[in-house]
């Protein structure tokens, strides 16, 4: 489905900030839009089964075919459709393997998860952190950031209990072997998940943060976790967010930038019903805007720089279109 840039319009609905600088542009596309991903930091979109880059100036927006280099081959032990995280610091690589089927929630497509995670330090030595029987990694791709800020990285996945639910885990090097070493409490009840929305100084205290939805699907409540001596807790909590849709590999629908210009992160996830894209800020925790879209988001959000402005949200909408959501 094409989009004309002459049908640009201000589009925004906006119940919070100042109306007249948010808009919605839309942008021309050859096809109709099914993914977003971003790979190196640049944004890229599926239309028609090809891949486009972005970029946006003040009133104009273009897309430019991108020949989309292979991806890697996973390790033989990786489990099917799952990704391979890669790291630059003490961990090279990390992978959930031992694929299994004692868990039938399939929340994210099908009802295989993992119950081990790979770890390949830089050295090229492994390994493994196996969950025992209660639990499997229902999960797609491990996330590596330095949470203590000591140089190396830990890693960010969803656990989930089978009589208890999801819950946000941490894996770390400790004398020399890798365990969790924090976990948030799980959510209570089977087929109970919750998805990662962003990692980073969220409430500017210096500390690093892991923001989530809990039950995107149902409850949509957005929290924020601290990392704070070497555990989870909770700082804040925002109710009204969905970073996921049943059943959907995309696992990336929110967005962490300086969106109002205060020089503290900020993180942009849609309403529980993908209507609107909503714009937050933990310093305190408050939303600084709520655009509504012309359809319903469906697929991951990407940053686009702007010159001298703040990034773009740019997001793939369920009629097939493309907009980009953006703060002049």
């Amino acid at each position: 489905m094409r989009v004309s840039l002459a049908s640009f319009a201000l589009l925004a609905c906006v119940t919070s900030g100042n109306a007249a600088e948010w808009r919605v542009q839309p942008i021309d596309t050859p096809a109709r839009v099914t993914a977003i991903e971003t790979v190196d930091g640049q944004v890229r979109v599926n239309a028609g089964g090809l891949w486009y880059r972005v970029a946006l100036q003040d009133h104009s927006a273009t897309l430019s075919f991108f020949d989309r280099p292979a991806r890697p081959k996973n390790p033989d032990d990786a489990v099917r459709d799952s990704r391979v995280a890669t790291g630059t610091r003490d961990i090279a690589r990390a992978w959930f393997s031992d694929a299994t089927e004692a868990y039938d929630h399939g929340v994210l497509g099908d009802k295989i998860e993992a119950g081990a995670l790979v770890i390949e330090r830089r050295d090229g030595t492994k390994e493994t952190v196996r969950l025992g029987a209660d639990a499997v990694f229902e999960d797609i791709e491990p996330r590596l950031a330095d949470l203590d800020g000591d140089g190396k990285d830990e890693i960010v996945v969803v656990k989930s209990y089978l009589k208890r639910g999801s819950a946000l885990a941490v894996i770390a090097e400790r004398k020399g072997k890798y365990e969790i070493v924090a976990e948030t409490p799980p959510l209570g009840s089977p087929h109970q998940w919750l998805n990662p929305a962003g990692i980073g100084d969220f409430n500017a205290d210096s500390r690093t943060d892991i923001a989530l939805v809990r039950q995107p699907h149902v409850v949509g409540m957005l929290e924020l976790w601290s990392w704070v001596g070497g555990s989870l807790r909770k700082t804040a909590e925002l109710p009204d967010a969905a970073n996921h849709i049943i059943g959907s590999r995309a696992l990336n629908m929110s967005a962490a930038a300086d969106f109002d210009g205060d020089k503290s992160l900020d993180l942009v996830v849609p309403s529980l019903d993908r209507s609107r894209l909503r714009f937050v800020s933990f310093v305190p925790a408050h939303e600084i805007a709520s655009v509504a879209l012309p359809d319903k988001a469906v697929t991951n959000l990407g940053l686009v720089a702007i010159e001298n402005s703040p990034p773009a949200v740019v997001v793939g909408l369920a009629d097939g279109t493309l907009v980009a959501v953006r703060r002049d």
